[in-house]
């Protein structure tokens, strides 16, 4: 039989409820011995909800349970309609969570996912750019950044340029640190990394991308690692350099580089602070960024971008 995690987390909210109101001046200490015990007693099965989300659900409970308790007393709230709204909350998210992950891991495979993590973890940054087809490694280009307008002297490029020609130009940012990830709770979960693979899905597409951040004599890179269409076939996207055009506290958008110096990019990839994402294609760069900026960001969403780690994502 599945387990019925509803029905369990019904008990938990009616014998915590009864604790709240007996024990409340112990509250904070109780909380976490009381959902220690549940969780070491909780009846799984091997055909019901994997244990890890599980596990990670009430870690994070542990983490919030000060807040919690702060929130539940300063704003006078009742306990089990505290529980209820966010245990519901984080129960929807988990679901969606497991859900993708079980999407990403069937069009990509768990092998194919870990091995994309590990080389952005463990490869130089000179090895993955190399592995992303840039031909020539830019020594220096933290400097080089600097001191010189000259994007070819930053970036590779399959056309002769002059700067004043490129209609693009004006939107590329060579120094770039990435502020969507750390203004947004959830990249920076369990810390902001230097380096992360992130893995972003829509109804019928799945993207990695590389991000390296914080590198010492290079600027920040991102990357287009893997593509997967999962309904119906778009187009190929083969491993390579991506150009940030937009980076700030609520939003950042990326693009693939444009065929020659007179045309717009074809694809534009943005991220918002709260994981939502879009695959944006064949327009103005001035009008995909207003037109980003003016999304209203959802609660609920099923276009989303996940911390990738071994065997998984971050939920």
């Amino acid at each position: 039989m599945k387990v019925n995690i509803l029905d369990k987390v019904g008990k938990i909210r009616v014998i915590f409820v009864q604790f709240h109101n007996s024990f409340w001046m112990f509250k904070k200490i109780k909380l976490v011995l009381f959902l220690s015990l549940f969780l070491v007693n909780f009846p799984i099965t091997a055909k019901a909800i994997p244990i890890g989300p599980i596990k990670n659900l009430f870690i994070e409970v542990f983490e919030k349970a000060p807040t919690f308790f702060d929130d539940l007393f300063k704003g006078g709230k009742k306990a089990d309609e505290v529980i209820t709204n966010n245990t519901s909350k984080n129960l929807d998210e988990l679901g969606a969570a497991i859900k993708d992950q079980e999407i990403i891991f069937k069009k990509v495979s768990k092998k194919t996912h870990n091995l994309h993590l590990e080389e952005t973890l463990n490869k130089s940054n000179e090895e993955i750019g190399l592995k992303h087809g840039v031909k020539v490694v830019k020594t220096g280009a933290k400097e080089i950044g600097k001191n010189s307008d000259n994007l070819i002297d930053l970036f590779d490029f399959d056309f002769l340029m002059d700067d004043k020609e490129f209609l693009l130009s004006p939107y590329i940012l060579k120094n770039w640190t990435g502020r969507v990830y750390q203004a947004s709770k959830y990249f920076n979960k369990p810390k902001l990394d230097d380096k992360m693979l992130l893995v972003c899905k829509n109804d019928n597409e799945i993207f990695y991308f590389t991000i390296l951040l914080n590198n010492k004599d290079d600027i920040n890179r991102a990357y287009l690692t893997n593509y997967k269409f999962i309904k119906t076939y778009t187009k190929k996207f083969p491993r390579q350099e991506l150009l940030v055009l937009h980076d700030e506290d609520k939003l950042k958008i990326m693009s693939t580089k444009p065929y020659t110096a007179d045309v717009y990019p074809s694809d534009y990839f943005i991220i918002y602070e709260n994981q939502f994402f879009k695959h944006a294609k064949y327009d103005d760069p001035k009008k995909i960024i207003e037109n980003s900026k003016k999304i209203r960001l959802q609660k609920e969403f099923s276009d989303k971008c996940y911390k990738a780690k071994k065997n998984g994502i971050i939920y």
